[in-house]
């Protein structure tokens, strides 16, 4: 038996962001995880056999949050090998007759390019910085800290310090009480502006959720610090930076290494078991990196937990309103392009809309496509999101050819179910996109990615990302839910340390991270 100070299940890239803060601490470490690739939902990779230049991204591909944080910088990734390319109009959306709205990085020249579509819509969104960025420069703050470490008298005295004025009390109110379609109908007025940011909040749960006007949000971090980052390299580049700090500093990392169980000895998680029978002990902790529905399902015997707690585990929100991502990951041997888009641009500026992340539908396509989705339907054309990857980063692909990111909110149990579905949803979501690009016909192979293979592949709960709602009330220490916020868990030294932990899913590395510091400090 193999024994390490700390035992980190899952090589996502919170789990490996945990090992290396465990390293960097002079603590032994070994961080498993089930695939012959470390980085999970984070990893770009060749793989295609047809395709071995091309390396495709079927989760994560742009760090839009940890870029507002100080992680790459304490955890030293540059020295690793860690670059990125800024993105100087990271989003936009796309029509059928070729017009664009780019979401540039620079906000003067993101209102100028808004009141191409509408002069209110422009007004409004410059009205919109000052508070955005209120609640912005709060979220920052939270975000880095564990979720208890501010009490009701910390929220008073920043609330004294920064009182928010009438316009960021009235985007509170609206965010608070609104769902995200509603806050976007209330809000602007073009169908460029409106379609935009329904396909953003669609992307990060469930729309019509009161207080979902939050998701959008998301959309601030295009306008402060650094922007968006692209990982030069593939998500990949950011997950061999991680790779590279666990290891300096002593940490293991082993892969192929599923994990059969968590043990728990005298009512404390002491390692695991591996599926190959081998074990791993852990003095301190064991770490995971996986969703609670997998940590406290198939690898926790049941009776560490009690009934009203395995009730709130199932209970967890994962894709609850039957809304899931579609992914269509493509090589090509050829430029892929928007053709319409890239001619009708040509008359503007000179922006190159390859490098933009486009995406599609008007506010009501969104509304009628998540009601169909609800009831296991799609609407005809289903909105898309669409990447040319290798436009910004030539580096994942080999000359001449090009990497294609497509993704799709499809039902999560489609009616008829998965094995009879997915080709059928495969055509859809590919014709929809057909609206706007060329050059596919240049494919050497494709990844298709729906979400029972999101699941079984990654173990995501029910394909989700983020593995649990982003719902108001699962934030902060009520993530994932109420006994398991805060990384500790109903069974002392078996810690949560993934996207169903505190700050949330996404790119950010912080729920391993401050995972991990939360252990070290419960050492005894």
């Amino acid at each position: 038996m193999s024994t390490y100070d700390y035992v980190v299940v899952g090589a996502g890239h919170n789990g490996l962001s945990a090992g290396a803060t465990l390293a960097t601490a002079d603590r032994s470490v070994c961080v498993v995880e089930q695939l012959a690739i470390p980085g999970g939902l984070s990893a770009s990779h060749a793989y295609l056999p047809e395709a071995p230049e091309h390396l495709l991204s079927l989760g994560a591909m742009d760090d839009m949050f940890m870029a507002q944080t100080p992680l790459a910088r304490e955890l030293g990734l540059a020295r690793h090998g860690y670059a990125t390319i800024p993105l100087d109009h990271p989003y936009g959306w796309i029509d059928e007759d070729g017009e664009t709205l780019l979401l540039w990085r620079d906000i003067r020249r993101a209102i100028e390019e808004i009141k191409h579509f509408s002069r209110a819509d422009a007004r409004t969104y410059a009205d919109l910085q000052g508070p955005i960025n209120w609640v912005m420069d709060l979220v920052d703050k939270l975000f880095v800290q564990h979720p208890s470490a501010w009490g009701k008298r910390d929220f008073a005295r920043y609330l004294l310090r920064h009182r928010p004025d009438r316009a960021t009390r009235r985007l509170l109110g609206g965010l608070a009480t609104l769902n995200a379609f509603e806050w976007i109908s209330e809000t602007f007025e073009s169908d460029a502006m409106r379609g935009l940011w329904a396909y953003w909040s669609s992307m990060i749960g469930p729309s019509d959720a009161i207080g979902s006007g939050a998701y959008v949000l998301g959309f601030a971090g295009v306008h402060r610090g650094p922007g968006v980052l692209r990982p030069r390299g593939g998500m990949s580049g950011l997950v061999r930076a991680m790779q590279g700090v666990l290891e300096e500093h002593g940490g293991e990392l082993r892969l192929s290494s599923p994990v059969a169980e968590i043990l728990v000895e005298g009512g404390r998680a002491i390692g695991v078991r591996l599926a190959d029978g081998a074990a791993l002990k852990a003095r301190y902790g064991v770490l995971s990196n996986l969703a609670p529905q997998v940590t406290f399902g198939p690898l926790l015997a049941p009776e560490h937990l009690s009934r009203a707690e395995h009730n709130r585990v199932a209970m967890v929100p994962s894709n609850s309103i039957n809304v899931a991502a579609f992914k269509i990951d493509v090589a090509t041997g050829g430029r892929v392009g928007f053709p319409a888009a890239e001619l009708r641009r040509s008359k503007r500026d000179d922006a190159d809309v390859r490098k933009a992340t486009l995406m599609t539908g008007t506010l009501e396509d969104h509304i009628a496509q998540m009601r169909a989705m609800k009831v296991g339907l799609n609407t005809e054309d289903p909105p898309v999101y669409m990447a040319i990857l290798s436009a910004v980063d030539p580096t994942i692909a080999p000359d001449g050819g090009d990497v294609l990111y497509l993704n799709s909110n499809v039902p999560l149990r489609p009616d008829g179910g998965w094995e009879t579905s997915k080709d059928a949803i495969t055509d859809a979501v590919w014709k929809s996109a057909q609206r706007f690009l060329g050059g596919t016909d240049t494919e050497i192979g494709r990844v298709v990615s729906s979400p029972a293979d999101f699941e079984s592949r990654f173990a995501a709960p029910a394909g989700a990302f983020f593995h649990v709602d982003m719902l108001v009330n699962r934030l902060g220490p009520s993530r994932p839910a109420r006994g398991f916020g805060g990384y500790d868990t109903p069974v002392p030294g078996l810690y949560l340390a993934g996207a169903a932990a505190h700050p949330s899913g996404g790119v950010t590395g912080w729920p391993g991270r401050l995972a991990a510091q939360h252990a070290l400090r419960q050492e005894r």
